[in-house]
Formats: C-alpha cells, structure tokens, sequence
C-alpha cells in the first residue's frame, strides 16, 4: 500500500464553507475529481464551519467551539483522515486544531500531493492535454502558511500546462486580497490588491491563471475588467483534463450599455453575498 491508499470508511472530504454553501458546483466537481482518481471518501449529512473566519477575527472561544463540535462528530463517524479543497480549511486543520484540542488525533492529509500521486499512477485518466502556457497564482494560506507550492505546479505539468512565472511568486508571492475576512471588512482594498495582482499576470503575456481555492478564484475572476486574463479554480482545469467537465470559453468582449447592465449586476450579487455572509 502506497503513502495514500487509505479507506472510504475513514476518510471525510471537507469542502469548507464557501465550497459547500455558495459553490455547489464545485463542490459536485471536486467529488467527481477525487472518486475519478480512486480516492474514497464520504461528505458527512452535518456541515459545520472549520473555525477559520472567526478565529481569524479574533473570536478565539467560538472558533474553540466549532473546533470541539467538529471533533466530535469526526469521533462519532469514526473518521481518522480529512480531503479537503479549501487552503484555508486545510491549515486550520493542519495547524491550529492540535493546538486548541490536546486530544487532536485526525490525520489531515495533503489532498494535492494525494492527486499527484493518483494522476501519476493512472496516466491513462488525463484524457484532454491543455498544451498551453499559463501562470500560475499561491494562496496564502497554502504556501506561506503550508510550505505547499510544487504539488499543485506538478499537477498543472501533468496535465499539459507549461507554467510561467509572475514576479513575485512561491514564498515570495502577492496576496490576491481574498485571505483573513479583507473582502468583508475592506472590500475595495481587497479588490485593488486582486486588480493588481491580475496586471501581474497580464504583464508577463499569459491569458490564463491558475489558482487554489474559490475565495482566491472568485476575488480575482470578480476583478479581471478588461485585462483579458481568465482565472480558473484548480479543480475547474482537472475537470476538463479528466474529461469530466469542460471549462468555459472565453466569452467575447462587451461593450457599451450591456456591459454596464452586466457589472450593476454582478455588483449587486456581491452585496447580496456580502448580506449572507
């Protein structure tokens, strides 16, 4: 048995909130992902919050609490190891649960080695190569927090992606303006910091970015304007390559009065999503 070959009964897939309430496609197309690879897993009926959000806020005895509640039923299920797509999900449990919970046994495994590792054992799964220059985009909470920056290069390799670098890239990358609650609290510094992190990739003549995680996807594909850079989620480009989902085309330009009508709308949902939140 290899590094990851573990059991269905087990393992759960945490998706992270933003993943599991306001992303339901991607959370339908990351299951896709990891059962294509082989990997078992189950989504438990009760979701409840990792804690990031309020931890992070300085509300250290609520995120306590989510932490103990989520433990619990981990316990009750009898889960002994966590998938997750979120980054943010992942260092929450990687780092700050076995502080605040001394009892913390769960193993919180690297879900982009584990698809490496698959997509290099079943090379016959990737059914559509890219073959195309892109860069790609470090989320914070993977590689400043985590140390996690070759996996996911590897696997946009494998796929057919040849990878060009911005400037400020790896240990050194440019926060997108998605981590640590900015969008709510600051919601027009975050998205300077995602317009400029958009020219960066413009300036180096790629059209395409690549990223980890729907809080970073989503603030930057919200800021492109007219740059002409698409910004895909990790999972939207895995999805095209094992033939499970096909990424969108680039819609054409728009101009004028509909564009207009387009961003009053689009700014309008983000106020809506700002009210949930």
């Amino acid at each position: 048995m290899g590094l990851f070959d573990i059991f269905r009964k087990d393992v759960v897939y945490f998706p992270g909130c933003l993943t599991y309430f306001r992303n339901k496609e991607g959370f339908d197309l990351y299951r896709k992902i990891f059962s294509k690879l082989g990997i078992g897993f189950k989504v438990l009926d009760k979701h409840i919050c990792s804690g990031l959000e309020p931890w992070e806020a300085g509300y250290e005895n609520e995120a306590r609490k989510l932490a103990r509640k989520n433990f619990d039923i981990f316990n009750k299920e009898g889960i002994h190891n966590i998938i997750t797509n979120s980054p943010g999900c992942y260092k929450m449990f990687l780092q700050n649960y076995p502080e605040m919970l001394p009892d913390w046994d769960v193993n919180v495994i690297n879900s982009w080695e584990l698809i490496l590792e698959k997509l290099k054992k079943n090379h016959y799964l990737i059914k559509n190569k890219a073959m195309e220059v892109v860069t790609y985009h470090d989320s914070c909470y993977l590689g400043r927090y985590c140390g996690i920056y070759d996996s996911p290069r590897e696997i946009l390799e494998l796929i057919g992606y040849e990878i060009k670098e911005m400037d400020n890239t790896k240990e050194n990358s440019f926060c997108c303006g998605s981590c640590g609650g900015l969008p709510i609290a600051n919601r027009e510094l975050a998205n300077r910091i995602a317009k400029e992190r958009i020219l960066q990739a413009k300036r180096i003549g790629v059209s395409k970015m690549i990223v980890v995680g729907f809080e970073n996807s989503s603030l930057l594909k919200r800021n492109v304007g007219d740059s002409r850079i698409q910004v895909f989620e990790l999972s939207e480009v895995l999805g095209n390559a094992l033939d499970i989902k096909k990424i969108e085309a680039f819609e054409e330009e728009i101009e004028g009065e509909e564009r207009i009508l387009i961003e009053t709308k689009t700014n309008m949902r983000l106020q809506e999503e700002l009210k949930e939140e």
